[in-house]
């Protein structure tokens, strides 16, 4: 149907010339236009909006289906502005089924880390699959891959200018992704100010990433046309973002915009009177288990309410917002006319608890669970067989050396948080090989190449997971995703990435030489085609298996932590297959400062 024939008919429904498809009668509409309640009928042709009946309007037509939500409320599907769909570990059938019944209507999503190991064909099939599901799944055109170069890290896939440009063409391409580090703008990388100029010409937002930035540099990024960030860690940061001009889009999560600040958000709100209009909620990075036991985005615009923001300005912050900064509010963001029928019909604004969601004018999820079949989608071989590392892990492979005849040595320590940091501890040396200091919590941590095969081991050591026996080993590891493994002792470190290894990728746990846990994600190694509740199961008990069997003392979401521990895009050191890296200046480090 064309744009003129789909307005003739909603100008008919809207003039009472023409029955509706559907009324939802009765309801409370949350207006996020006039951060109004009011009451209304929505009436329904198609998969858009064409009416709002006020109160004193209502209309009859016997012969139309009608939802009777007298005394429940309305409010658009919720708009996750940024989602790596990866990091939830399941399909985009698996991740619809999880969180359209929570609200989330629309996602747009930034398959880097697909793309980092399976290039535009990877990114493909998720966009092939999201087709014909009842969500609207839109895309955040990955900023970099890879970001850094083969010299520093071993990537699996490229993606070039020229097709980076072609996918801002799209048509549910909205934005180029911020996801890299902000010294390619500072130091004017031509490459990238090229793709900045490429989204602009689009007509595309350009998303952006300042973690912790101010002044000079923060300055600079917006001049280079970055419209938003998702990285504050705090009130004054979201503050000083929104006053440089950036959307600030609100990421929960350990060291990032954690609980405690949603109240001092609303604190401010109130005193300041600051515009909500370019604060929006995202997820970023959602484990399976999480989207089980705590939601998605719903989760956020709850703590939001919880902790003393308005319900209607939070709500807001989850639909137009987003919108408007995304550049998508002709259809998106409001139930208002014309615009796209995605409906969530809630019994309170407190709980956010889902009674009905309706996705382009179709009842799809109801008490809670969707009630339409989700056609079948199925992988292909290759997207399956991404792990290449050519032999068996021995011990000895993932032991740093250093001369034999030394007794002690002094390394360079990656501590893991938000930055990330470096310290020098001294080591005792065994037979050649450094001995980890479990008291101090430095344990030896490696990196292996799994896209060339080409036996390359970047080894190291890592602080700040406590864990006291065995060994953690997973394919995600952002950006390039290349196998990391950390523990106590390379014997319990070689049977988990070995097993890593068998299983085509995933996370395993093992102590005393056996494993203990396991999580199979042998889609590029980053996901599963099980149902949601099967791998959010299984990450509950790798978890458990973490806390109880491994004696890990990281208390708040120890696997998102291995996740970024060695990434050299997360400031300000990393980890590669080449060795470690100084994340400031993307050059090599040597990990051993001193022998005696």
């Amino acid at each position: 149907m064309g744009i003129v024939e789909q307005k003739e008919i909603l100008i008919d429904v809207a003039l009472d010339k023409t029955a509706p498809d559907l009324v939802i009668r009765g309801a409370k509409l949350v207006n996020v236009h006039t951060r109004e309640i009011h009451k209304a009928d929505v009436l329904l042709k198609g998969e858009r909006v064409a009416a709002i009946a006020l109160d004193n309007e209502r209309r009859s037509f016997p012969e139309t289906f009608v939802i009777d939500a007298d005394g429940q409320y309305l409010v658009p599907g919720f708009i996750d502005p940024h989602m790596h769909p990866e990091s939830c570990s399941v399909t985009v059938s698996q991740l619809a089924r999880a969180i359209v019944p929570r609200g989330v209507t629309t996602v747009v999503a930034d398959p880097h880390e697909l793309g980092n190991v399976l290039g535009l064909r990877g990114i493909n099939l998720l966009l092939e699959e999201a087709e014909a599901l009842p969500i609207n799944f839109l895309l955040r055109v990955p900023a970099r891959v890879p970001e850094l170069s083969q010299e520093a890290e071993t990537a699996g896939s490229e993606i070039t200018l020229k097709e980076t440009a072609a996918m801002l063409r799209l048509p549910h391409a909205v934005c180029l992704a911020g996801d890299i580090s902000p010294k390619f703008i500072l130091t004017k990388d031509h490459d990238q100010l090229a793709r900045i100029a490429s989204a602009i010409e689009a007509g595309k937002t350009v998303s952006g990433y300042s973690p912790g930035l101010r002044a000079n540099e923060l300055n600079a990024l917006v001049a280079a046309g970055l419209e938003d960030s998702h990285t504050p860690k705090d009130t004054e940061e979201v503050l000083d973002d929104l006053r440089h001009g950036l959307h600030v889009l609100l990421t929960h999560r350990p060291y990032k915009f954690e609980e405690t600040e949603f109240a001092r958000l609303a604190d401010l709100l109130r005193e300041k009177k600051i515009d909500t209009t370019m604060l929006s909620f995202c997820t970023d990075d959602v484990h399976t288990n999480q989207l089980i036991h705590e939601g998605h985005l719903d989760q956020r615009v709850r703590l939001a309410i919880s902790n003393g923001v308005d319900p209607v300005t939070a709500i807001q912050m989850a639909t137009i917002n987003t919108a408007n900064h995304l550049r998508i509010q002709r259809d998106f963001g409001s139930i208002t006319p014309g615009k796209i029928a995605d409906i969530v019909i809630l019994d309170d604004l407190g709980t956010l608890k889902a009674d009905k969601v309706l996705v382009h004018g179709k009842l799809v999820a109801a008490g809670g669970r969707m009630v339409v079949e989700l056609p079948t989608f199925r992988y292909p071989d290759w997207s399956q067989r991404t792990i290449h590392v050519g032999k068996a892990i021995r011990d000895d492979d993932l032991a740093l050396p250093t001369s034999p005849w030394a007794a002690n040595v002094k390394v360079k320590v990656l501590v893991s948080g938000s930055p990330k940091s470096c310290i020098v501890a001294s080591l005792s040396v065994r037979n050649g090989k450094i001995v980890p200091d479990l008291d101090a919590d430095i344990l030896p941590v490696a990196v292996i190449d799994r896209h060339k095969g080409s036996g390359r081991i970047g080894k190291g050591f890592a602080q700040g997971f406590g864990i006291k026996d065995g060994a953690i080993a997973t394919s995600v590891n952002h950006n390039a995703h290349n196998l990391v493994v950390l523990g106590t002792d390379y014997r319990n470190m070689a049977t988990a990435v070995n097993r890593l290894i068998e299983l085509g990728g995933g996370y395993v746990a093992a102590t005393e030489g056996r494993i203990v846990a396991e999580v199979e994600l042998p889609i590029a190694g980053l996901l599963s085609e099980d149902p949601y509740e099967i791998v959010g199961a299984k990450f509950d008990e790798i978890e458990r298996a973490l806390r109880e069997d491994l004696l890990c003392t990281m208390k708040d979401r120890p696997l998102l932590a291995l996740n970024f521990l060695c990434s050299p895009c997360v400031p300000h050191f990393g980890l590669t297959d080449r060795g470690m890296i100084d994340g400031d200046s993307y050059e090599l480090e040597d990990v051993i400062v001193e022998v005696t």
